[in-house]
């Protein structure tokens, strides 16, 4: 599944170094990727993230991760917004993504991949907010408030919410806005009321977009960093779980998934995947 946003459309290599401030010497990483733009700064070993959409909450919540946990992050030098685009300048990391490698990998190096996955996923979940969002109390990037909204042509937001009630309203509005005329019928309504039975209010702190592109591993499988935390911020128990499986897709890799996370990892899962699918019926995304 790929999420788009239309906030930062892919830009050709030449237009985004008229209007943004790239050294000339950075070279793009991905040229046809979505969203912000990664360059490599070779005289300084650095990896510069570039983009219209690019929030400096991105930047906050992997010192966050690096300050709280063993969670393997880029070391951040500086991030900052300028003329409409958001920098973040960062370390490189050696090593290579772990999609790249995955069908590769023994056996024995796999299992060293989930057991390192499952220990970080325990230090996130140990890391509890107040709010549901992203840090510095920005709105949320939960999958379910990043699909089309189709009552209005603005980059809709949503949040930051300060208790599952006010999460659960979110949710609610967000469906609305993913009907034409944001008119709900009967199906509409009984995923209503199965979320607003939800009341379990723990904040925790999530990744949210954890698939095998943004895990980078050695040769030996260990993982060396998990990067790409623009989608990050505390949010509800079941969120990390549903997000990972939907962009999931090699069956091993489902497999593993189901066994590293833990089984209070994977609540309401059922209920979630309906109202994300209910969210894609019109739009398609």
């Amino acid at each position: 599944m790929v999420i788009v946003t239309m906030a930062d459309p892919p830009s050709p290599p030449g237009r985004i170094r008229d209007e943004a401030e790239i050294p000339p010497s950075a070279i793009d990483l991905f040229p046809r990727k979505f969203g912000p733009r990664i360059f490599h700064l070779p005289d300084r070993g650095a990896v510069l993230k570039v983009g219209k959409s690019l929030k400096m909450a991105e930047a906050e919540a992997m010192r966050f991760v690096s300050s709280r946990s063993s969670i393997p992050v880029p070391e951040v030098y500086e991030a900052y917004e300028k003329n409409g685009y958001g920098y973040i300048c960062m370390r490189k990391v050696e090593g290579v993504e772990l999609g790249e490698t995955w069908s590769s990998l023994s056996d024995d190096k796999k299992a060293y991949v989930a057991d390192q996955l499952r220990g970080y996923l325990r230090e996130l979940r140990d890391m509890r907010g107040d709010f549901y969002g992203a840090l510095w109390n920005q709105p949320s990037e939960d999958i379910f408030f990043c699909h089309l909204c189709l009552t209005s042509h603005d980059n809709k937001q949503y949040g930051p919410f300060g208790s599952r009630v006010e999460y659960n309203q979110g949710l609610v509005e967000a469906l609305t806005n993913a009907r034409p005329g944001g008119q709900l019928g009967e199906s509409e309504n009984s995923i209503i009321a199965k979320i607003s039975a939800l009341t379990e209010d723990t904040k925790i702190f999530s990744h949210g977009d954890l698939h095998l592109r943004n895990i980078l591993v050695d040769g030996n499988g260990k993982i060396a960093a998990i990067v790409d935390w623009g989608s990050a911020g505390f949010s509800i128990p079941g969120r990390e779980y549903l997000e990972t499986k939907l962009r999931a897709r090699r069956p091993d890799w489902i497999k593993l998934l189901d066994d590293i996370f833990s089984e209070d990892a994977k609540a309401d899962y059922h209920i979630l995947r309906e109202l994300d699918q209910a969210l894609i019926l019109y739009s398609g995304f």
